[in-house]
């Protein structure tokens, strides 16, 4: 008994379908499902057309029934496209392209409501992501600006404190304050022991008015004349108005 020869591999480019397929899109339908039959008309005058996008021809079979590679390649293609979203984090999301959806079940409203919920959902978590992100960006300011304002009080403490140090020593050798008795916490002297209490809170304060007594008291000096060098003063006499002009 003869066997009967097998039933011969259709031979066809998976690429080539694809390109079809991109083509009818591109400039028959270029939203909603691709209908079997339509496009295996297209096909038709395509190949006539433009052989370099179509080479060959397939039967109508080919198109239309399960299991067929140009049926499941338009299969492929009525398939609701996915946008990808990539946010400041690198995160991925895929969402329905809206057309797709609208196109595809705008007479299936259940359908639309359950590809679109989904939009709806993810637009609310982005709201409340960014006025989460907002109000944490509003707190770190508001600290921001509380520890400059420590620093810009610590940078005034230390220009004080540095002053005070220098009038520690500038003033140590005035007599009755010598330096080891300003840096004596028992010091008896009551403007020191002033000074040294409130030197946390006011360090300028003692050496200020310190100042200003040593001011007041040069003034004062400055306005005494010796009475002993009006008497060391030498008198003149008649010999000293003629000296030098003979």
């Amino acid at each position: 008994m003869n066997k009967r020869p097998g039933r011969k591999r259709l031979e066809y480019n998976q690429a080539e379908l694809y390109r079809i397929i991109k083509h009818y899109r591109e400039n028959v339908k270029p939203h909603g499902d691709i209908e079997y039959r339509k496009l295996y008309r297209y096909h038709l005058e395509l190949h006539k057309m433009r052989p370099d996008i179509c080479s060959k021809t397939y039967s109508d079979d080919f198109w239309r029934k399960k299991g067929q590679p140009g049926r499941e390649a338009i299969d492929t293609a009525n398939k609701i496209r996915m946008v990808t979203l990539v946010d400041g984090n690198d995160n991925i999301k895929d969402i329905p392209n809206v057309v797709d959806v609208v196109n595809k079940y705008q007479n299936k409203p259940e359908l639309l409501i359950k590809h679109l919920q989904p939009l709806e959902n993810e637009v609310r978590r982005s709201i409340q992501k960014e006025r989460a992100l907002k109000e944490k960006c509003d707190a770190l300011k508001q600290e921001l600006e509380q520890e400059k304002e420590k620093r810009r009080e610590l940078k005034d403490k230390i220009v004080k404190y540095q002053d005070l140090l220098f009038k520690l020593f500038r003033y140590s050798d005035v007599n009755g304050t010598p330096l080891e008795n300003q840096l004596d916490m028992n010091n008896k002297n009551k403007r020191i022991k002033k000074a040294l209490d409130e030197v946390f809170d006011t360090p300028q304060d003692f050496y200020t008015s310190f100042e200003e007594q040593k001011t007041n008291k040069a003034t004062k000096e400055d306005n005494i004349v010796p009475f002993t060098d009006v008497n060391k003063k030498k008198k003149r006499t008649l010999a000293d108005d003629f000296d030098g002009r003979f």
